[in-house]
């Protein structure tokens, strides 16, 4: 008769596992929390995670989750857990948009690792780069350029530029194996920017002993290992 008991017990409590398990919400996913971004949306959570509103908890792998997420073009890391018994939790690490590069009508928005974060109907804030020509591209990966050296001086060219008194009003462009600093009417070539601390602080130094003399037109070329020059015609 115990044994008999136990056995029904057992059962009882299998069948009440069983129950809750597949029968009720009360193990369901009802939440999903993440730290919000203007870039993506529970939508796009869900989609690159693989996990739904309504989804068991048990059969939630989180460890799939993640590896879904983090390839999101604008997600940089992410870790979570599940949260018994029906909630799970990202935390996520955002790219941000740094520049634009425009080439053949397409505009692409990119971070300052060169991941391509989106294709854009219009410049959004920043420079945006033109005339660096790229023939295949996808959102997530890093650009795939020829020469992705001179890109990655862009990058630090425009740092340089949004730390000094220069950045207003200023554009960059890439013409002929140079990259052109625009301000006004006034053009400065640096090369293919190798050296770009040094050949930035030339720039300046030009630029601001031009001002005092009120010139604001010409080309101030820091793009030789030799002495700087200042031509007022340009090239």
């Amino acid at each position: 008769m115990r044994k008999f008991l136990i056995w029904l017990m057992a059962f009882i409590l299998c069948l009440g596992v069983y129950y809750i398990y597949f029968k009720t919400e009360w193990v369901q996913i009802k939440s999903i929390e993440y730290n919000e971004n203007a870039n993506i949306d529970l939508y796009e959570i869900q989609r690159y995670s693989g996990v739904a509103i309504g989804d068991r908890y048990f059969q939630t792998p989180i460890k799939d989750a993640l590896e879904g997420l983090s390839h999101h073009p604008y997600v940089l890391s992410v870790s979570g857990s599940k949260v018994f018994p029906n909630k799970v939790v990202f935390e996520l690490t955002y790219r941000h948009h740094f520049m634009n590069v425009q080439y053949a009508g397409i505009t692409l928005s990119l971070d300052d690792t060169l991941t391509v974060l989106k294709v854009l109907d219009a410049p959004a804030e920043g420079y945006t780069i033109t005339g660096f020509e790229f023939d295949s591209f996808t959102t997530g990966d890093t650009i795939r350029v020829p020469k992705k050296y001179v890109l990655e001086n862009i990058v630090l060219l425009i740092k340089l530029m949004e730390a000094s008194h220069l950045n207003e009003g200023s554009s960059i462009s890439y013409k002929n194996d140079h990259i052109l600093v625009h301000i006004g009417d006034m053009v400065g070539k640096f090369g293919n920017g190798d050296r770009i601390q040094e050949r930035f602080n030339a720039f300046v130094n030009i630029y601001e002993t031009l001002l005092l003399e009120d010139v604001t037109f010409g080309v101030i070329d820091v793009s030789t290992d030799g002495l700087p020059a200042y031509r007022p015609f340009g090239d």
